[in-house]
């Protein structure tokens, strides 16, 4: 066998190879994004179903909220933990939220019958029970907290 038929050999190993390796790639990467997109709706055990691509809530759900709540009921209820601060796209309602409370992280989602409004839900970190709800829409004076 010459160099030339031995070099010829290896690299079709290699292309083989190659191929086999980026296609196993894809389709691991296409069960994955299948698996997040078409997850279900329903509940395993007690583990709720996080819906990764949506930060909805009806003003229903937002009716229902009440203070003390555990964080992973409410995450359960609303089928989505929401987004953080720095993934708001309508930042000129950041600031019409009231503060905080101290100790507390909060998530953010639009209301889905009223999609200009942003709600802030706020969990007490060592707790983790629901401390303060808040609703803001453009052009408000204040932001409604309301806590039942």
């Amino acid at each position: 066998m010459d160099a030339t038929a031995t070099t010829d050999l290896y690299r079709r190993r290699q292309r083989r190879r190659a191929v086999l390796a980026w296609g196993t790639l894809g389709v691991v990467v296409a069960l994955i994004g299948l698996g997040i997109a078409f997850g279900g709706h329903e509940t395993q055990g007690s583990r709720p179903t996080i819906h990764l691509f949506t930060w909805e809530m009806s003003s229903d759900q937002y009716e229902q909220l009440h203070k003390g709540e555990g964080e992973v009921m409410v995450f359960k209820q609303l089928g989505s933990t929401g987004i953080g601060e720095d993934e708001v796209e309508e930042v000129d309602l950041l600031h019409l939220f009231p503060a905080p409370p101290p100790g507390s992280t909060c998530s953010f989602w639009k209301l889905s019958d009223a999609p200009d409004h942003l709600v802030r839900l706020c969990f007490s970190e060592s707790q983790e029970v629901l401390v303060q709800k808040a609703v803001r829409a453009p052009g408000e004076g204040g932001a409604e907290t309301m806590l039942a």
